[in-house]
């Protein structure tokens, strides 16, 4: 079965630093998914409350983060933003928000899809050995 190909995501980077261990890539990605939602929820909201400490810390972290699976486009979006926090640019983060749900909504789908691809691997490698 030929691995999908993503618009938003590059499963090799994650896949690399997982040493070509699928069910390590598997495990990190979960990992993900449990993690990101929450880093970005709180950026979201820190960008509606005009916290800039807080939009620093947290698009920093996320940037970070996003870029362990090759999200490229919103890891940086994500530097745009925490750039523009050090330099107290409030509004023209706000004018990013809409873009910003847009790619990691984008992402967090590509993200599942990869999960799915790869767990399925992960199952029919483990039916052909047990034949």
């Amino acid at each position: 079965m030929t691995q999908p190909q993503y618009q938003y995501i590059n499963p090799a980077v994650l896949l690399d630093a997982a040493g070509q261990d699928t069910q390590v890539f598997v495990e990190l990605t979960r990992t993900f998914l449990e993690i990101a939602p929450p880093m970005f929820e709180r950026l979201a909201k820190a960008i509606e409350a005009g916290n800039l400490r807080v939009i620093t810390l947290e698009s920093h972290s996320l940037k970070g983060t996003v870029a362990l699976i090759g999200a490229h486009l919103v890891a940086s979006l994500l530097e745009q933003i925490e750039s523009l926090s050090r330099h107290a640019e409030l509004d023209r983060i706000r004018s990013m928000k809409a873009e910003l749900n847009t790619l990691y909504t984008a992402t967090d789908a590509d993200v599942r899809d990869c999960l799915a691809y790869f767990t399925a691997q992960l199952e029919r490698d483990a039916t052909g050995r047990a034949r």
